[in-house]
């Protein structure tokens, strides 16, 4: 099976030698050509999805709110990755880290924040002050300017199970594991109140060094 992959790439070829089957590795010169075809088709790949991203903003900006649900650890996780098909953005969350952590699992959160970090997009979260021990744990949440996160702690009277966070004219929900659910939302309106509250949750925050 393996090697009629390789035949179907283009890096192996099938002969007949005295009866007997043979398989030939190709020349590298050939498996340069084939690199070459690959990277033509990609580019000529990337440019069509840059004028379909164009077309899709155009509609979106007119288009009426969006509702989208999500349930199961699976589909939350792709509602997640939601986040990174933008770059060079700013991303508000009230964010309770241990359920989180807990829900969408350790594994997953490493690899999203290295990605999200790599995409240039900076996080200010709000966490709650009875779930900082999972701080300790987890060396990738730290507040720092290399991991692009300013984190605050929220004052001990507000505590919170469900997460949200804010960006561009989204809204992502997601609940603890104890009822396993998200939902996005697209609307400029509800962004903008949403990020109202967060900047007033902001100012009453206590900073973490």
């Amino acid at each position: 099976d393996l090697l009629e992959r390789l035949m179907e790439a283009g890096l192996v070829t099938e002969i007949l030698q005295g009866g007997v089957k043979k398989f030939l590795v190709q020349p590298p010169a050939k498996i340069q050509l084939l690199i070459a075809e690959r990277e033509k088709s990609l580019a000529e790949a990337t440019q069509v999805v840059r004028e379909l991203q164009e077309t899709y903003d155009q509609k979106r900006v007119s288009a009426k709110p969006r509702l989208q649900l999500f349930e199961g650890r699976a589909e939350l996780q792709q509602m997640m990755k939601d986040l990174l098909l933008y770059r060079d953005i700013t991303v508000r969350a009230c964010w309770p880290i241990n359920k989180m952590m807990k829900l969408l699992s350790p594994e997953f959160m490493t690899a999203f924040h290295k990605e999200r970090a790599a995409r240039n997009i900076t996080l200010r979260v709000i966490w709650p002050s009875a779930q900082l021990s999972t701080l300790k744990a987890y060396p990738f949440l730290n507040s720092s300017v290399e991991l692009k996160r300013e984190a605050r702690v929220a004052p001990r009277e507000v505590d919170f199970s469900l997460g949200y966070s804010i960006y561009k004219s989204t809204v992502r929900f997601i609940s603890s594991s104890n009822e396993n659910f998200g939902f996005l939302v697209e609307s400029a309106e509800l962004a903008r109140l949403m990020q109202a509250q967060f900047d007033i949750m902001w100012k009453v925050s206590k900073q973490i060094k």
